[in-house]
This record gives structure tokens, sequence and C-alpha cells, in this order.
């Protein structure tokens, strides 16, 4: 075996995960988990999440069009994509309030990326052309993808395949149960019904958002050092337009969310002093007929 079979370079796609676009999903993870968070306490609209969800649908569509031409791309180049597209899907927070659609398209991009993490695991390694004596992935460790880690995938693709049926038929009755309140709240306020608010939820979400940024961590780590250890080139550089147009777009959208969120804040306070303020005229006007008792009271003394 030759020296350049056991380096094993591997020329990489950087415009499907090159280093630019990497650093864009990193920031865009955090990004999309303090907007989801902030959402949640404000109860405001996560636009954000609504971009993600679009872009990982365009990045799978190009993945699923490389997969079938199969000699553009290689094995070991698809679990690292699958991996970022999987933890970047798992930060959304698709709520009722970011309507439907929204939710549709969320529903099936889960299904999507389970169905093609399982056929890469049990079939798609086979038919994509394989360069490399042996690829390597981490876990923990330096670990083959071809033994006991493929195994590994396998089973936990059926446990994910299970979990995403349920998702769907949870999704589905959730549709429905949401049709029947909204048609039954129809006809309360059609015949003059009202109803009190409901109370926020929230609980939980800190530890929610805890998890999220160890799973975040854990597929940052996870892709890194497989591209390190498989020698994948042409992928570590911010040069061209195509890289560092993402990372600063990232970068961008970071800091609008903090703007955003210092915005709500002020918003937030001022409300707050409003009130206040309306409080102490209604207090004032409450006893003012009091102080102007005591006033006529006290004349004829004078």
């Amino acid at each position: 075996m030759n020296s350049t079979t056991l380096t094993c370079p591997v020329t990489g796609t950087p415009d499907l995960y090159g280093l630019g676009i990497r650093l864009g999903i990193y920031i865009q993870m955090v990004s999309v988990q303090i907007s989801g968070l902030a959402s949640i306490v404000m109860q405001s609209e996560d636009s954000l999440s609504q971009g993600v969800i679009i872009f990982v649908l365009a990045t799978g569509i190009v993945l699923v069009r490389l997969l079938r031409a199969a000699a553009d791309i290689q094995a070991v180049e698809v679990f690292p994509i699958l991996t970022l597209l999987l933890a970047q899907l798992g930060v959304c927070r698709v709520a009722g309030r970011n309507g439907q659609t929204t939710a549709h398209i969320y529903v099936f991009e889960v299904a999507g990326l389970i169905a093609l993490f399982a056929w890469f695991w049990w079939h798609g390694m086979d038919t994509l052309p394989r360069k490399c004596h042996d690829d390597k992935a981490f876990f923990f460790a330096k670990v083959s993808i071809w033994h006991w880690f493929r195994t590994l995938n396998k089973v936990g693709s059926v446990f994910a395949i299970i979990g995403g049926v349920f998702l769907v038929l949870f999704y589905l009755g959730a549709v429905m149960l949401l049709n029947f309140v909204l048609a039954t709240n129809y006809f309360r306020q059609f015949q003059g019904e009202t109803g009190g608010r409901g109370s926020r939820g929230g609980n939980g979400v800190v530890d929610l958002s805890s998890i999220d940024f160890l799973v975040n961590v854990g597929a940052i780590v996870y892709v890194e050092m497989a591209l390190k250890w498989n020698d994948i080139s042409d992928v570590h550089s911010l040069a061209s337009p195509g890289q560092f147009m993402p990372f600063f777009i990232s970068i961008a959208q970071l800091l609008s969310v903090f703007y955003g969120i210092g915005k709500g804040m002020l918003e937030m306070a001022e409300d707050e002093d409003s009130d206040s303020d309306t409080e102490s005229g209604r207090f004032a006007a409450f006893i003012s007929p009091f102080s102007t008792f005591e006033f006529d009271k006290r004349t004829p003394f004078c």
C-alpha cells in the first residue's frame, strides 16, 4: 500500500461544508438558541428559526443531488454534513405562533433527515466512492466508521425512525387538536363568549437550552475531528467569497438577535414605567377628593 493511500487525502466540497459555512452554522446554532429563548420569555416571534429551517431544506436538497450523482462525494464527507444538518435542525423551536407552514416544513425535514441518516448507514456507504483505506470518526476517540461504529449508527437509526414515527403521529394529532380549538374559539366568538388567557409557559426552558448547548458542542467536535483525521482538504479557508460571506452573515444575525433582545427589554421597561405612571395617576385621582374634604373641614375654623 503506497503512502498516498495511507495519508488518504480527500478533496472536500467547500461550497457545502467549507470553513466559512461551518463557522456560519455554528454561530447560527447559538443565535437560534438565544433567539428561541428570548421569544419564549418575551412572547415574541422567532423569525430566525424560520430562516434556519429554510436553510436546512436548501442544504439538504444539495446533499441529495450530490448523493444521486454518487461520483462527486465520498462516504467520509456525508456523515459530517448529516451531523451539521441534524444539529442545526435540533436547536429550532417551532411553536404554534410560527405558523403551520413552518411546522409542516420542519416535520418534513425531520422525517427526511432521519430517512437519509438510516439510508446512509445501512446502504449508502456501500454505494459511494471510497478513496481511503479507512475512514475515521470521533467517538471520544479515533474510531473507524466501517465496523462497530457503523453498527451503532444502524441501531441508532432504528430508534430515530421509531421516534420520527411518533413525532409525525403526535404532530398530526396536534394539528387536528389545534384546528378543533380554533373552530371552537370561532364559534364562541361568534356567540359573543369570551375566555380567559392562558398562563405563559416556560418551565424547563433553561434545562432544554443547556442540553442543546451540550449537543451542539458535541456536534462541532464530531465534525471538526472527522475533517481533521480524514485529511479532508480545501475546506479550511475563508479566502473565497463563498466562505467569508456566510460567516459574516451569521455574525450579523447574532448581532441582530442581541439588538432585538435589547430593544425588547427597553420596550418592556417602558411599558412597566407607563403602567406604574398610570397606577400613580389613578391613586392620585382616588385620594384627591379626600384631600379636598380635609381642607374643607379645616376651612370653618380659620
